[in-house]
């Protein structure tokens, strides 16, 4: 495994599986053996996202993994506005660099889209930048999915951001789109540098957020989550079994 791998995983909409993306990644990643740490540095609205990121670590207590909290369920840069406040962008950067300091592997789960604000000026791009992440884009498997996939990945090379993989989400109804939508987003995609695949992450049930079922739902999508560590590089070819 390369050392000081960071990757934001960011989503085309808020609600599309980042969280679940994310903690199952980083259990598989520990049941491997990997040095891993996710964290969440920006939350608001509720503690579940913080609860299932926990969970899936062990246990970690809030402040290993999450530096700004708001109970509103408003975004960062929302907040600074009703409150006249300012969030600590800058003292984030730094709570996160410190977080991946005994770390091979960062995982850093954004808010919303890729463009969602974060402080005055501050976006989840301007994260990715400032901690030189590369991306994973985790969207919907449904129809939309590819304008919002290329709209995300066109906002990021804008941007200078690397993006490694897209991730689609399976859904619990799929629609008719789903058996192209991975080919479509391929073939639509710009050129780019370190661009990895597009990979289908099953749908796990209306319990996926569950953090006691972690474990199974880690073992039920073990072949994908192989894949994508495959991917990008941070395990070697294994032919995972069932």
């Amino acid at each position: 495994m390369l050392s000081k791998q960071v990757f934001l995983v960011v989503g085309t909409d808020t609600g599309v599986g980042k969280t679940v993306f994310t903690g199952l990644f980083a259990r598989y990643l520990m049941d491997e053996g990997d040095g891993v740490r996710a964290v969440k540095p920006f939350c608001s609205g509720g503690k579940a996202d913080i609860g299932f990121l926990r969970a899936a670590q062990g246990g970690l207590g809030q402040e290993d993994l999450n530096f700004w909290y708001s109970g509103e369920l408003i975004s960062p840069a929302a907040w600074e506005l009703r409150h006249g406040q300012a969030v600590d962008f800058d003292g984030c950067i730094v709570w996160t660099q410190q977080k991946y300091a005994g770390a091979g592997v960062l995982l850093v789960e954004g808010v919303g889209g890729l463009l969602a604000p974060l402080a005055k000026g501050k976006t989840v791009a301007s994260l990715g930048q400032a901690i030189s992440a590369q991306l994973i884009v985790v969207a919907p498997n449904r129809v939309g999915v590819i304008n919002q996939v290329l709209l995300t990945v066109e906002a990021a090379a804008e941007r200078g951001l690397e993006v490694a993989c897209v991730v689609l989400m399976g859904q619990k109804k799929p629609d008719d789109s789903v058996s192209e939508n991975e080919d479509l987003i391929c073939q639509n995609l710009p050129e780019m540098t370190g661009f990895k695949g597009v990979v289908e992450f099953p749908y796990l049930g209306p319990d996926a957020s569950d953090p006691r079922l972690i474990p199974d739902h880690t073992n039920k999508a073990g072949k994908v989550l192989c894949q994508i560590a495959e991917l990008l590089a941070l395990s070697s070819p294994s032919g995972a079994s069932d």
